[in-house]
């Protein structure tokens, strides 16, 4: 097995993926270090880039991934291109080395591709995201996410608002849409964000009262609140944790469109979603005209 040791870790080349563990010191972002290690299978590798770079700023690789197996990619993480696994970095006296095991990597995933075919986006994405159960805490908080709910607990600096009256709130598996994430800018607060399917959120919402959301101060737990979002979303799209986790159930444009007899809502979760559109009324983010229709809408899909 080859490897080569950068600034925050170790990559090793393998038969069939490529390992990468990172390390744990005082310099290496939150991100690698909350992550710990993670692997990518060879087969979904579509390319590796490498800059030689100078003596200041040594050298640079980078794994591309086929489409949709980049998790940390769909939440806009080409923005702030650190924000990533898939990067390793070292110094310039052994950018040669750095280069050799780049093509090694290249030509060992074209190899793979050729004659294995490309794996599933999804086995992909989860590879690369946090094990389960997994915790990110924030200036505000902390998420927890054990493949079937994930669970916001205000704690932090909003402890003396709405939401740190409320304490905490779960949200299963089986009615997020997707989680987003945005990034602190300046001195402003990020945020962590649990996107409901069927519930829309109003843009202009205070954060301390949207209780969606956990927020980051600056940068205290805006890697960590990144990695939950790539894991919760790397989850949602195989259906839960575990064979045994509660898949994800239709979206709400697919139960309008089902026949009779086709998939429709159990009653438990339309009553979950009712529950949280009263909250969502009651907190002045909905109005009494709008939860009204949409409770008539839900209920006829019992």
């Amino acid at each position: 097995m080859e490897e080569l040791r950068g600034r925050h870790g170790t990559w090793r080349l393998g038969t069939d993926e490529v390992r990468l563990s990172f390390s744990a010191g005082r310099r290496v972002p939150a991100l690698l270090k909350a992550l710990g290690s993670c692997s990518v299978p060879l087969g979904a590798i579509a390319g590796v880039d490498f800059d030689r770079g100078d003596r200041r700023h040594g050298w640079r690789m980078r794994l591309r991934l086929v489409d949709g197996a980049d998790p940390y990619a769909e939440l806009g993480a080409a923005e702030s291109e650190d924000l990533t696994p898939l990067l390793l970095t070292g110094p310039h006296d052994k950018e040669l080395l750095a280069e050799y095991f780049a093509d090694q990597i290249a030509s060992s995933a074209r190899m793979e591709r050729e004659t294995s075919g490309t794996p599933a986006s999804v086995d992909v994405a989860r590879s690369l995201v946090a094990r389960l159960p997994f915790h990110a805490r924030t200036g505000e908080g902390r998420a927890d996410f054990d493949g079937n709910r994930v669970r916001l607990t205000w704690d932090g600096f909003f402890a003396g608002t709405a939401k740190g009256t409320e304490e905490h709130r779960d949200y299963p598996l089986a009615e997020i849409e997707r989680a987003t994430w945005h990034p602190p800018v300046d001195l402003s607060e990020g945020w962590l964000r649990i996107v409901l399917r069927g519930v829309t959120i109003v843009e202009a919402t205070d954060i301390s009262h949207d209780f969606f959301t956990l927020a980051t101060h600056g940068a205290k737990g805006s890697e960590e609140a990144f990695l939950m979002a790539a894991t919760v979303n790397a989850h949602l799209a195989g259906g839960g944790a575990h064979s045994g986790a509660v898949a994800a159930g239709p979206g709400p444009e697919e139960i309008e469109a089902a026949p009779d007899g086709g998939n429709r809502d159990s009653g438990e979760a339309v009553f979950a979603k009712i529950r949280e559109l009263g909250r969502l009324r009651d907190e002045g983010l909905v109005t009494d005209e709008e939860f009204a229709a949409k409770k008539a809408e839900l209920l006829a899909r019992i």
